[in-house]
C-alpha cells in the first residue's frame, strides 16, 4: 500500500507545538511498526528533514513562512493535485492546512486537533480577512473526509457540534507522552536538577507553566491568582514566546511580580522533565485544549497539575488532578495555595499522575493510526 503523508509540520512553526510534536512522534512509532508500506512524504523545500521510514519517497514543496495566511491558500490550490501525483491509495492530513477534499483515487483521513476558531468567534474577527475566509472553508473540508482522527472526545463532541461532522466517521485516539524522557527518573536526577536550575536562575520552590502565550492560556488570570501565593514562591513559565511577548512582561509589572517570575525563553527537551520533575506543580487552567500534552508530560515525570475543568483537560487529567474553573481568579488561586502548602497532597497527586500518564502510549497510538489508514484504504 502507498500511503502519502504531510510531514511539512516538522518543518514550520508548527515543530515545537502540539501538531509538530504529534506527528513526530506518529511517525516515529509508524516507521518502526511498518517496514512493509510505502510512504511519500510531503515536506517543505529548502528544511532539512531526516529520513523516517525505510521505504519512503518525498514530494518537496515551496512555502512561504510569512505571512502564514498565504499557506493555506497555496495548499487550496495545490495539495491535492500532489496527492494524486504521489499515486498513493491514502492520504493522511496532519494538519489544518492540509485539509482537503478527496482527490479521486484517494482516500483521505484528516487529524483533527480542535475547532477552535468555530467555538470563538470573537478570536477569528480579529484575524486578517485570508485567515477568517480559511478556516471555515478548510473545516468544511472535513464533512468529506473518508475517516477523522480526533484527539480528544471533547474535539470530537465539539467537530460535531459545530461542523455537523457524523461521529461514526470521528475516532478518538488520544496523543501520548514519550516515556523514555518524560519519567520520574529523568525527571529527579541530582545533578541535572541543580544544572537546570542554575541555567534557569531558579532558586527555591516554584510552580511552573509550559506553553504558547496565546489568550486561551489564561496566563494574565494565572499571573493575578499567583499574587496570593508566599513570597517565597517563584512562578516559571517556560516558553521562548513568553520571554518575547510585551503585554506579559507589562502584565508582570504591573502585579509587582519582576522578583518572583522567571522567563525562562525556549528550553530544550532534555530540561523540561528536570523543571517539571522539581516543581510543586504544573499550572495549566487553559480556557480550552484539544489535548493538553504539557499536562500528560507532567504527570509522568510525578509532578503535580492544576488544570481546567473544561474541554479535553479533565479526559486527560483523570483523577490525578486539581480541576478549576479556568475564568475564576479566586478558584485558581485557592488551588496554589492549596499545594503550595499540602506537601502530603502533592505526593498523592504525583503518584496518582504517573498511573494516569501510563494510559498515554505513543506506540499504541501509531498503531491505532495506522489500522485506520488500512481500513479506508481498504
Amino acid at each position: 500500500m502507498k500511503i502519502c503523508i504531510d510531514a511539512r509540520p516538522l518543518q514550520n512553526a508548527n515543530k515545537t507545538r502540539g501538531p509538530g510534536v504529534h506527528i513526530k512522534n506518529v511517525l516515529q512509532q509508524m516507521s518502526r511498526l511498518d517496514q512493509e508500506d510505502e510512504f511519500i512524504l510531503i515536506t517543505q523545500k529548502g528544511k532539512e528533514l531526516a529520513p523516517l521510514f525505510r521505504n519512503e519517497s518525498r514530494i518537496e514543496t515551496f512555502r512561504p513562512d510569512r505571512p502564514n495566511r498565504l499557506n493555506w491558500i497555496a495548499d487550496h490550490i495545490l495539495l491535492s493535485s500532489l496527492v494524486r501525483q504521489s499515486g498513493a491509495q491514502v492520504f493522511l492530513a496532519t494538519d489544518f492546512n492540509s485539509y482537503l477534499v478527496p482527490p479521486p483515487g484517494v482516500k483521505v483521513v484528516s487529524i483533527l486537533y480542535d475547532v477552535i476558531p468555530l467555538l470563538f468567534p470573537e478570536v477569528m474577527a480579529q484575524q486578517p480577512i485570508s485567515i477568517r475566509i480559511g478556516w471555515p472553508i478548510n473545516f468544511r473540508k472535513l464533512k468529506q473526509s473518508d475517516a477523522l482522527i480526533a484527539i480528544s472526545a471533547a474535539t470530537r463532541d465539539d467537530a460535531v457540534k459545530v461542523l455537523g461532522l457524523d461521529p461514526a466517521r470521528i475516532t478518538v485516539i488520544y496523543p501520548a507522552v514519550n516515556h523514555d524522557l518524560f519519567n520520574p527518573t529523568c525527571a529527579m536526577l541530582p545533578a541535572a536538577r541543580e544544572s537546570v536550575r542554575k541555567r534557569y536562575g531558579i532558586v527555591g520552590d516554584y510552580l511552573l507553566y509550559v506553553g504558547d502565550v496565546d489568550w486561551r492560556k489564561n496566563l494574565i488570570r494565572v499571573l493575578e491568582a499567583f499574587v496570593a501565593t508566599p513570597d517565597s514562591v517563584r512562578l516559571v513559565l517556560a516558553g521562548k514566546k513568553a520571554l518575547l511577548y510585551p503585554p506579559l512582561h507589562e502584565q508582570i509589572r504591573s502585579l509587582g511580580l519582576e522578583n518572583r517570575v522567571i522567563l525562562t525563553g525556549f528550553v530544550s527537551d532534555e530540561d523540561l522533565p528536570v523543571l517539571y520533575g522539581n516543581a510543586l506543580a504544573l499550572l495549566f487552567p487553559s480556557l480550552y485544549e484539544g489535548f493538553g500534552l504539557p499536562v500528560a508530560e507532567a504527570m509522568a515525570c510525578g509532578c503535580p497539575v492544576i488544570t481546567s475543568n473544561v474541554s479535553s483537560l479533565p479526559e486527560v487529567a483523570g483523577d490525578a488532578a486539581l480541576l478549576v474553573d479556568p475564568t475564576s481568579v479566586d478558584e485558581i488561586s485557592a488551588a496554589m495555595k492549596l499545594i503550595v502548602e499540602d506537601r502530603t497532597l502533592r505526593e498523592q497527586l504525583a503518584n496518582a499522575g504517573i498511573r494516569q500518564a501510563a494510559h498515554f502510549s505513543w506506540e499504541r497510538h501509531a498503531a491505532e493510526v495506522l489500522a485506520i489508514l488500512r481500513k479506508v484504504a481498504g
